[in-house]
């Protein structure tokens, strides 16, 4: 059989369509924010996996839709992930644009562990979240920002693997009658609302630890370690907005190429990420690492002296230049011998509260290597570790006290015709029980000023500040617009 590709004649929005899905548990969300990229060109909205499958370490829960008992597999994560992906390949249905059905989730940055086993675990796991949550789409929705029109995907995949035509009809039919019902169905939201009074943030570091940070990441590279790390710190607030109202607000004051929502049952990820891990299109494979940051100003005047000074920096450059060559190296490892090129080597891009110098790094994959498989190579992405990769990731859990879990690891989908793509989790919030953790980061290189470094990490902060009602954070070395509450992350 073919996939069921269904036009929907009264398009709405991505948000409508997770809303008129009645806020449906573990939705995934892909929101591009309506940038013009062409990676950015979709949303997607995956309401009703027929399997999620969430990791522990090497313990994998898997839960199927309907009256399917769940079960538990142990093993290596990755390995399992391959096998069922290859169990639901389309592979006859590669003239697409978009996934025709996949696996929608979040790979968090802890999965590293079970490529190299031999990297250390000295960080507390307090969240103890899921190291991936991943579901297994037969159905979406998709949103062509440019064409503003909607399509509904059906595949008629069934927990076997096999291809039911009437069971993708009816699938498609139940699409059809929700996104077309007038009204709003959600569950999951609540009416926009102030809090009485602002959220105070916190950090899992004060300056002071991280600046000492910063400072023993210098010794490293002094002593010949590493050439670079990417140093994080955890920002935590509590305040009454949903996981999916928190999404709505973090998007509106800081949209992004690879926005996303997950909902994970206890928790829910929001994310304004702008940086894109890996597009795969059948062969082809493409990585943009992001590296070199500074706030936007108000001012225009003020916004081009930083401007300049991000693209003028020696230390951003050479950030840049040799995160862009790990990631040759990691896409070397998975590519045809001779067809890693870097087509862009330094590109400014702007956002709201930030702007950044990125690379491009595309190459062809060998015969017989899947996405999967691609993906397991590059992991995790070297413009959140450092380089070397190994030594600056044992090193990042030397100095960060708690795990990071879904922050730097990847959030998107693996297409089962072969049509991939994710995103660097960053700029992203975890929302649990009216809390919600943000972290921040700041690539350290020898010449890094420490103060500078923590000034990174608040301008990363902009968006989640907004979101809270909070002032954003000062460019470093300025006063902040209104003074920090009291034992907060400015300590």
């Amino acid at each position: 059989m073919r996939t069921i590709i269904q036009k929907i004649t009264n398009a709405r929005p991505p948000e409508a369509l997770v809303e008129a899905c009645g806020g449906a548990a573990k939705v995934v969300l892909l929101r591009s924010a309506s940038f013009e990229s062409t990676p950015a060109r979709y949303s997607f909205v995956a309401p009703f996996p027929f399997l999620q499958m969430r990791v522990f370490g090497s313990r994998c829960e898997f839960t199927p839709s309907g009256a399917g008992a769940p079960w538990e597999q142990f093993g290596q994560p990755w390995a399992i992930l391959a096998e069922l992906m290859a169990r639901y390949e389309i592979l006859d249905e590669a003239d697409q644009p978009f996934p025709l059905g996949g696996c929608f989730g979040y790979w968090g940055y802890d999965l590293k562990n079970a490529l190299e086993p031999r990297l250390p675990r000295r960080a507390v796991d307090d969240l103890e979240l899921p190291d991936a949550v991943l579901n297994f789409c037969d159905t979406l929705l998709v949103y062509d920002h440019q064409l503003s029109a909607t399509w509904i995907i059906s595949t008629g995949i069934r927990l076997d693997g096999s291809r039911d035509e009437a069971w993708a009809r009816e699938r498609a039919g139940v699409l059809q009658e929700l996104v077309t019902a007038t009204g709003t169905r959600t569950d999951n939201t609540a009416p926009a609302r102030r809090p009485a009074t602002l959220p105070e943030v916190t950090s899992n570091l004060t300056r002071a630890q991280f600046l000492e940070r910063v400072a023993q990441s210098k010794r490293y590279i002094r002593q010949g370690d590493i050439y670079q790390v990417n140093l994080a710190q955890r920002l935590a607030a509590r305040h009454p907005w949903g996981g999916w109202e928190f999404f709505q607000r973090l998007i509106t004051f800081s949209p992004a190429p690879f926005a996303a929502y997950l909902d994970g049952g206890s928790f829910q990820l929001a994310s304004s990420s702008p940086e894109l891990f890996l597009r795969l299109s059948g062969a082809h494979i493409l990585t943009r690492p992001i590296k070199g940051t500074r706030p936007r100003a108000a001012d225009p005047t003020r916004d081009a002296q930083l401007t300049y000074e991000l693209q003028t920096s020696p230390k951003e450059m050479a950030e840049l230049v040799m995160i862009t060559d790990l990631l040759r190296n990691d896409l070397g490892r998975v590519c045809e011998y001779g067809s890693v090129q870097v087509p862009e080597l330094v590109r400014l891009e702007r956002f709201p509260q930030v702007q950044h110098l990125v690379s491009t790094v595309e190459g062809r994959l060998r015969p017989g290597v899947t996405h999967t498989a691609a993906l397991a190579g590059c992991f995790p992405g070297g413009s959140i570790t450092g380089a070397p990769k190994i030594r600056a990731m044992e090193i990042i859990d030397e100095l960060e006290p708690v795990t990071r879990g879904p922050y730097t690891g990847c959030l998107g989908y693996l297409g089962f015709n072969r049509e991939s793509q994710l995103s660097i989790v960053i700029r992203t919030a975890v929302c649990r029980d009216g809390w919600s953790y943000f972290h921040v980061g700041a690539g350290i290189v020898a010449d890094s000023q420490p103060e500078a470094e923590y000034g990174e990490t608040l301008a990363k902060a902009a968006g989640f500040l907004a979101a809270l009602n909070l002032p954003s954070a000062p460019e470093p070395g300025r006063s902040a617009v209104a003074p920090p509450p009291a034992n907060s992350i400015a300590k």
